[in-house]
């Protein structure tokens, strides 16, 4: 049994700050210092282990509705899933946990993005979670909505025998990303959202590399002269950021394994 001063030695804190606090808890606690400090690494462990328990069986149950059986999974893979999944302590979020574990038991073999699914949900706070599941949602219904179109756009087309575009994706999900932007002002006042407080929010999500800010880019070029035998053309490119971002697929493809059932 680990006691509180094997606690305080795994503290990356400096000694004097330390022995003060030790002292601290000393005064307040009397004889049962100790054994408050293996009570609480006690409760500390068995929370810990509850959730993955929580976590693992939900993770299992979906293999075996979708008759799969769990591969072996690489140990840097495996190590920072159990830490940060035992963790977390929302059912919202152990669901996530669940469906990404069930997910890698499936034997993909993408390591990188593993690794990036798991460190992205062990920084998201659930009201964030739910505004992603929100926008992706949202995305997904507007990918709907083109594909059909373009679908019924194509066929009349094709019918008419009229000159073709390209025809759409075989999938709502095959449209380019980049065609589905949102913009903070408008999410604020449909979402009821103060807009400090969204940017804020999908500022977190764009740092997690789930979203991505729009750029507006202008080019103006002049001729540097009138007289007509100077060639020479001042190119001026004007960079910023809008208030409107986008997915990326790193989003796109988190969000829906995450979410599935």
């Amino acid at each position: 049994m680990a006691n509180i001063e094997k606690i305080f030695e795994n503290l990356n804190l400096p000694k004097q700050l330390l022995d003060k606090s030790e002292a601290l808890l000393k005064t307040l606690f009397g004889p049962s210092f100790n054994e408050v400090g293996e009570m609480i690494a006690d409760q500390v462990r068995l929370r810990r282990f509850t959730n993955q328990i929580k976590i693992f069986s939900k993770a299992v149950e979906k293999l075996e509705q979708n008759k799969i059986n769990p591969q072996k999974v690489s140990l840097k893979i495996l190590a920072p899933l159990i830490e940060y999944s035992s963790l977390e302590e929302e059912e919202s979020l152990q669901d996530k946990w669940s469906n990404l574990v069930a997910h890698i038991l499936q034997g993909d073999k993408d390591v990188v993005f593993q690794q990036n699914c798991i460190s992205i949900l062990n920084k998201l706070s659930s009201l964030e979670a739910k505004l992603l599941d929100d926008l992706h949602k949202d995305l997904s219904e507007r990918r709907k909505k083109v594909h059909a179109e373009d679908t019924v756009k194509h066929e009349q087309r094709t019918n008419a025998k009229l000159y073709q575009f390209l025809a759409p994706p075989n999938t709502p999900e095959g449209y380019k990303l980049s065609r589905f932007s949102y913009s903070v002002i408008r999410l604020s006042k449909e979402m009821k959202i103060p807009r400090l407080e969204l940017e804020f929010s999908i500022s977190n999500l764009i740092s997690l590399g789930l979203l991505m800010w729009e750029t507006d880019v202008l080019v103006k070029a002049e001729k540097t002269s009138d007289d007509p035998e100077n060639t020479e053309i001042d190119v001026d490119v004007d960079v910023s950021n809008s208030n409107k971002f986008t997915f990326t697929s790193i989003g796109d493809r988190f969000v829906r394994i995450c979410n599935e059932a």
